[in-house]
């Protein structure tokens, strides 16, 4: 019966939907008043509190106000004037009326590409656990910018703040748009107080758009389908004194796991003011070498994109939860031959394998730590494996798993041309079904057994955030997949035991962690 229990608990974590809440927007409709009125009422409200009116109703009545306007504003086609400079050059057309945008920002300075602006306020959103807002003046806004670098196909969604105000020429409206993820340096609060903020909406937008938001089970089953469509992603926009801290997820998982994590963590005006968000998305069937692979070569690409923007990338957080702490570990390392003739004899540019297949080789078994990663937040990571991945139901899966074509190919093809340089281990090993990660997290896995063996690197700092579903902290405890014996990391400078199952990331004590964390290493208490 007991055995029962927990092949049925083991099906039921596997097939769970790590995305079991969808995120969504909807928009309130458009106000019935006409742009003219809503404008009229927004002057208004301004003349009060530029008079000196600061209560909370005439905040509110003016915030309000602005939100229907923006509700109103079209984006038509800007003029070519060459000689306009940021802060004149871009109008939104109300009604008849055109309203020129006043750029407060240090990167929002692209609105002659800008696809949508919908204020915050107006926005309706489920699939979050809070909404993060700050009060103060303005209407909260999110704007859609076309994708570019890093960001998803469906575009950028960047949050701001919209203040209308009426000092133009003959009290002209304006258009003000600040930032609000900004360095404190670069936007504080305006001479009537601080702004109003809304700093889930953007999350909100981006997650409800993209497609790839619930593929957690196909991708790990299916590889060689989506291997090249999942990646790392950008959330925000660059900014040259921030540190990214990149988010990586575990087996059957995605990326917008982390989005209360995310979005709470933005409550932390430390951590929103020194930190910029990445994800980073793979297809988690594959072999852990393969994707930490992915992951070794999406950051360097990270780092020289932000290079592009003008940002030096020497500071990295990695903020992982269970396989995808694996990843971070291994990014963190350097190999050596000791592996690679384990399994050949003749070094890898021996091989007779074209050069593709080769570079493939060589970026998998040869590497050095990422220099820019000085921190790492372990979540309920099986350094020691999993019971799941050895009972019947781990079993099951990772026999349906598909294998990236890539490594499907490369074995073909050393079976076939390489077979006199293997050792018979790597006989073994391509003459076989290739591991997948259920196979590599099973508690007796040599790779795993490897690589916990080994010493962490002492230029990162590491930490452990590890569930326990009231067993008793300490060696008995369990989150219900991973052991207290298996996410216990000798050699981490702090461990945090949360009273969560394995999904400890979610948990409020977990991001409350990692907020200390972010905050530690940027050298705030």
């Amino acid at each position: 019966m007991l055995r029962f229990l927990k092949t049925a608990t083991a099906l039921a974590l596997i097939l769970s939907t790590s995305c079991a809440s969808r995120v969504k927007v909807v928009d309130l409709p458009a106000p019935l008043s006409s742009p003219e009125s809503a404008l009229t009422e927004t002057q208004e409200s301004w003349k009060q509190i530029t008079n000196g009116d600061r209560s909370a109703e005439s905040l509110e009545s003016y915030n309000d106000s602005v939100a229907k306007v923006v509700q109103h504003l079209k984006i038509p086609q800007q003029p070519t004037n060459g000689d306009a400079t940021v802060g004149n050059s871009f109008h939104f057309s109300l009604g008849s009326q055109s309203i020129p945008v006043v750029d407060h920002t240090e990167n929002l300075t692209e609105f002659n590409s800008i696809e949508a602006i919908k204020p915050a306020d107006l926005m309706v959103i489920k699939g979050f656990r809070e909404r993060v807002q700050e009060e103060g003046i303005g209407a909260p806004v999110v704007m859609r910018f076309p994708s570019e670098g890093y960001s998803p196909e469906e575009g950028r969604f960047l949050p701001a703040t919209a203040i209308l105000s009426f000092d133009g020429p003959h009290q002209a409206p304006r258009l003000h748009i600040h930032d609000t993820l900004a360095p404190v340096s670069a936007v504080s609060a305006t001479p009537f107080g601080p702004l109003h903020k809304d700093f889930t909406a953007p999350l909100a937008r981006r997650f409800a758009a993209e497609d790839y938001q619930r593929i957690n089970l196909p991708a790990m089953l299916q590889s060689n389908k989506f291997d090249d469509k999942l990646g790392l992603s950008q959330l925000d926009v660059t900014y040259p004194k921030k540190i990214p801290v990149v988010f990586v997820h575990g087996l059957k998982s995605t990326p917008i796991i982390w989005r209360d994590v995310m979005n709470e963590l933005r409550a932390d005006p430390v951590v929103r003011d020194r930190y910029e968000f990445w994800t980073f998305g793979y297809t988690t069937g594959a072999p852990i070498p393969y994707s930490a692979m992915k992951l070794r070569e999406a950051l360097k690409g990270m780092a020289t994109y932000r290079e592009l923007q003008g940002a030096t990338t020497d500071d990295v957080v990695l903020v992982s939860h269970s396989m995808g702490g694996l990843l971070s570990r291994l990014v963190t390392e350097k190999s050596g031959d000791d592996v690679w003739y384990q399994y050949f004899n003749e070094p890898v540019d021996e091989l007779p394998l074209p050069e593709e297949e080769r570079e493939l080789m060589r970026k998998m078994a040869y590497f050095e730590p990422l220099p820019f990663i000085h921190r790492v937040v372990f979540i309920a990571t099986p350094h020691g494996g999993s019971e799941i991945a050895e009972n019947s139901i781990g079993r099951l899966f990772s026999g349906l798993i598909q294998l990236p074509n890539q490594l499907l190919t490369l074995s073909t093809t050393v079976f076939s041309d390489s077979l006199s340089m293997l050792t018979p281990l790597g006989i073994k090993l391509v003459s076989q079904r290739l591991p997948t990660s259920i196979d590599q997290l099973e508690m007796s896995s040599e790779f795993l057994q490897t690589l916990k063996a080994k010493p962490l690197n002492p230029n990162v700092t590491f930490h452990s955030i590890i569930g326990d579903q009231g067993q008793g902290i300490g060696p008995g405890s369990t989150d219900g997949v991973v052991p207290y014996s298996s996410s216990h990391l000798e050699g981490a400078v702090s461990e945090k035991i949360v009273p969560a199952p394995h999904k400890a990331y979610d948990h409020p004590e977990a991001i409350a962690e990692i907020a200390r964390i972010l905050r530690l290493h940027a050298g705030q208490p």
